[in-house]
């Protein structure tokens, strides 16, 4: 999963927040340097990339979207994830999608010090930027999806990709809902082994 979603399965815990935001910043065992609210947004983060990785309906939004982005297609589908995560916030957030990020960044901002100086740099940006709320619409997503295809070394289309993923949106969707409700799960029972 991408932004959006980590940060919603923190649910609201500062600690769990930073650490999840921070998460893929953070090799091997360097989790432990940070206090334990933040260590356990780590391991929440890794545990939320290791059962969206296995699982069968990402699977398939993988497999139909590995012609048009190659070994990206993964990290791929965890940004268009963001985007379906958005068209059903409603089944998952009280709070709207607004409000959520706007308490979001706050608290983001409030944890800067445990990112490392690339992320810090980056920050403010995103901030201004609104990050969160841009996997709202179609051009928002388009331009993450343009944001990725210039970080990686083998190129894919956006524009190709983003036409094909909103020309089978229900597809998508329908994996989607076979998989998030079971990764909110998954994640409050993570949370709770952390008692």
């Amino acid at each position: 999963m991408n932004h959006l979603a980590h940060c919603l399965l923190s649910f609201n815990d500062q600690g769990l927040l930073i650490g999840n935001f921070i998460g893929d910043d953070v090799k091997g065992n360097d989790w432990k340097h940070f206090p334990t609210p933040i260590q356990r947004g780590i391991l929440l983060h890794r545990a939320i990339d290791s059962f969206t990785d296995h699982h069968p309906a990402t699977d398939e939004s993988v497999r139909r979207i590995r012609p048009l982005g190659g070994r990206y297609a993964s990290p791929l589908v965890d940004i268009l994830y963001d985007h379906l995560l958005c068209l059903r916030w409603n089944n998952f957030s009280a709070v709207s999608l607004a409000d959520f990020a706007a308490t979001t960044y706050e608290q983001l901002n409030q944890g800067k010090e445990h990112m490392n100086d690339a992320l810090q740099e980056r920050l403010p940006r995103m901030l201004a930027g609104h990050f969160l709320e841009g996997y709202n619409s179609r051009e928002g997503l388009e331009w993450v999806l343009e944001r990725f295809n210039q970080r990686i070394p083998v190129k894919y289309q956006p524009d190709v990709l983003a036409d094909y993923f909103f020309n089978h949106l229900e597809q998508f969707l329908t994996d989607f809902d076979a998989f998030f409700p079971e990764l909110v799960q998954h994640c409050q029972q993570k949370i709770a082994s952390f008692s």
